[in-house]
């Protein structure tokens, strides 16, 4: 019984997928078969490569094609000491032994703008990944993440709003200098803007004012690196101690007493 079952070719085996090959190409082929074989064949030799193909193959042909000893270029190269076969410079195994490659330009862009299309295409490509990275971050982790983003460009925007309060309050009484005022953002100059020319005698009195600062560079950067809170609660406290104005009630109160008594706290919080 086992010999019987051995006689028999497995299914599962490659004989089986030949047989059936074997059998596909004795068959004859019915009259659809042969019209559709005529039909695709008379196709492929009556089809007309487009020029910009036809270039393509040709330029890639003959890029492909070494230069024979009879090319004048190669001539003066091996009369210097080059060998076909082997690198250039000195040695002949540290240079390049491929030609350079051609790039053909095939649109009237400008020269630069292919790169920058690359490089807008890797930006893209690179906020996708990050976008993907973000998606993948288990979602309550993304959310506390997100929060926190909202939570600082919040407090970034009330640091510049405070500081420009204190800024217009301290120059209506003509106060010049304030460390706090350093909070305020310098906006970014545009390079394609042109200086406006000043008076030659104004010169010297602009020139002093832009070197002199009365603030220690060292002192300016320890209340930038603050936290934001604590940045933002300087400001605060600064507009309610000289100026009985609190920045979240949005009101000037007519003294300390006025302001102890009606404004519900110091922080955000307690309105």
């Amino acid at each position: 019984m086992a010999s019987a079952e051995s006689d028999d070719d497995d299914y599962m085996s490659g004989a089986i997928l030949e047989q059936a090959t074997q059998y596909e190409k004795k068959r004859q082929k019915t009259y659809s078969e042969r019209r559709q074989e005529h039909l695709r064949e008379q196709q492929r030799k009556a089809y007309i490569k487009p020029q910009r193909e036809l270039e393509e193959e040709k330029r890639q042909e003959g890029l492909k094609k070494q230069l024979e000893e009879d090319n004048k270029g190669m001539r003066m190269m091996m009369k210097m000491g080059f060998k076909q076969g082997t690198g250039l410079g000195k040695d002949g195994q540290e240079g390049r032994q491929e030609p350079i490659t051609v790039q053909l330009k095939q649109n009237r862009g400008g020269i630069g703008i292919d790169t920058a299309r690359k490089r807008k295409l890797a930006e893209e490509e690179q906020e996708e990944l990050e976008r993907r990275k973000k998606l993948d971050m288990d979602p309550e982790l993304y959310r506390e993440h997100m929060a926190e983003r909202a939570k600082e460009g919040k407090r970034s925007r009330q640091i510049v709003a405070a500081a420009h309060l204190c800024e217009k309050k301290d120059l209506e009484k003509e106060i010049d200098h304030n460390i706090l005022w350093t909070l305020i953002p310098v906006p970014p100059k545009d390079p394609e803007e042109e200086p406006e020319e000043e008076p030659e005698g104004d010169q010297e009195g602009i020139q002093e004012n832009n070197d002199v600062s009365p603030y220690d560079q060292e002192e300016v950067e320890q209340l930038k690196s603050l936290p934001l809170d604590q940045q933002l609660m300087k400001l605060v406290a600064y507009l309610r101690d000289q100026y009985q104005y609190c920045f979240w009630c949005g009101a000037q109160f007519d003294d300390q007493a006025d302001l102890d008594s009606n404004c519900p706290g110091l922080t955000e919080d307690d309105h």
